[in-house]
């Protein structure tokens, strides 16, 4: 586990408790100067709720949260927002400050979870506005950093460890929130709140399932760091629905009243369990990283590329590459995802990738280019997976 050094500076020395199997469970609150945070929470764009409104540009919601929990998600400006007296959500910050992703990212190293569990977000309130009761399906760190607030916390007991969405009185019940209730929905009546004073500095864990609500006493300005990493059946389903995908047979379109013995779901069914079975001592899958390259097979992702030229050498120096990757991003733009240098011997291993368009695993690689050290293949791929060039495949 790395050195929780970013936990300590949020929480002190004692971190956060955490039960057997490492799930953060308590409350816990601490507050203190705003100067022992680390430095991203001391920049001046997050001392003048004016001034983050005018340069963020991502996705928002507003509400009147006192008065309803109902929010609408908005194209509009948020300093507009906040001046109708409305609280604001900021719902990913992280491309506005300067340092948050690199934040993030050593923060789930120190919780052990898998990158991009974690986002920054940011509440801003007027003094007489908040946040209507209701719990998070998702761990939730509040950072105090202008004005005061008031937190209103409790745990919820009716289901443990909730999954989905938030849930809270007149809040709509997501479809997956059904299973998790036989025991009752989750109702906040008679339920003793502890109450939290919110200065700037101060910093707030809530675990999932914890009821909670606030009130600004004036303009009031908090992040929220939320954490929310694949649970169990996240990552069961994650890997399981490609490897049955992998399957022609498992992709037979239903139509008609088609017959289970028809289909042969039967028989699919028992080497499907034949499969969980025999690997249920030695699980296939890293809950918190990618496989490594040698175990699993690879596929060129569609639309990226890779070019490269010769380097200029003085004296005996080796060759050298430059490697360039693209590839393509959620609204079909190609971006540089690899830059770097690479040593020359790698050069047929690159022309090799470039006519491979098939699934192919580092034995494969290795067998074609017996000279070039098996090492040095491995660290190629694990660049490239990394580049987004290449895909790994759930191992069958």
């Amino acid at each position: 586990m790395p050195d929780p050094r970013l936990i300590q500076r949020l929480f002190g020395v004692g971190g956060l408790q955490v039960d057997s199997t490492g799930f953060p469970s308590q409350i816990r609150v601490e507050h203190g100067l705003l100067s022992r945070l680390p430095e991203l929470f001391q920049q001046a764009l997050l001392q003048d709720i004016g001034q983050l409104a005018d340069r963020y540009r991502g996705p928002l919601s507003f509400g009147r949260g006192l008065r309803s929990p109902q929010t609408f998600d908005s194209q509009a400006n948020a300093a507009g927002l906040l001046q109708l007296g409305l609280t604001v959500f900021f719902q990913d910050v992280s491309g506005t400050l300067p340092g948050a992703v690199p934040f993030l990212r050593e923060l789930e190293r120190e919780l052990g979870v898998v990158e991009g569990s974690a986002r920054l977000s940011a509440f801003a309130s007027p003094e007489d506005d908040g946040v209507s009761c209701h719990y998070d399906a998702e761990e939730v760190i509040s950072i105090q950093l202008v004005g005061k607030k008031t937190f209103y916390v409790a745990p919820m007991t009716e289901i443990e460890r909730p999954y989905g969405a938030q849930f809270g009185p007149d809040m709509v019940a997501v479809e997956n929130l059904f299973e998790q209730a036989r025991q009752g929905f989750p109702d906040a009546c008679g339920v003793t709140f502890e109450r939290h004073e919110m200065l700037a500095g101060s910093v707030l864990f809530l675990p999932r399932g914890t009821w909670h609500r606030t009130e600004a006493l004036e303009p009031s300005l908090a992040l929220s760091i939320v954490i929310r990493p694949p649970v169990l059946a996240d990552a069961v389903l994650r890997w399981l629905k490609p490897w049955l995908l992998g399957d022609a047979r498992w992709r037979l379109p239903l139509y008609g009243k088609a017959d289970p013995q028809d289909t042969g779901l039967n028989v699919l069914l028992g080497e499907l369990a034949t499969r969980l079975s025999r690997e249920a001592d030695t699980p296939s899958l890293s809950w918190n990283s990618a496989p490594s390259v040698d175990t699993t097979e690879l596929l060129r992702i569609p639309g990226s590329g890779l070019t490269w030229q010769e380097l200029p050498t003085s004296g005996q120096s080796a060759p050298r590459l430059r490697l360039q990757g693209t590839a393509l991003d959620q609204d079909w733009r190609e971006r540089l995802t690899l830059d770097t240098e690479i040593p020359g011997l790698l050069l047929p291993a690159l022309g090799w990738l470039q006519q491979c368009s098939r699934a192919f695993d580092l034995d494969a690689i290795s067998e074609h280019l017996p000279h070039i050290a098996r090492s040095d293949l491995r660290q190629l791929l694990d660049l490239l997976v990394k580049s987004h060039v290449l895909r790994q495949l759930v191992q069958r």
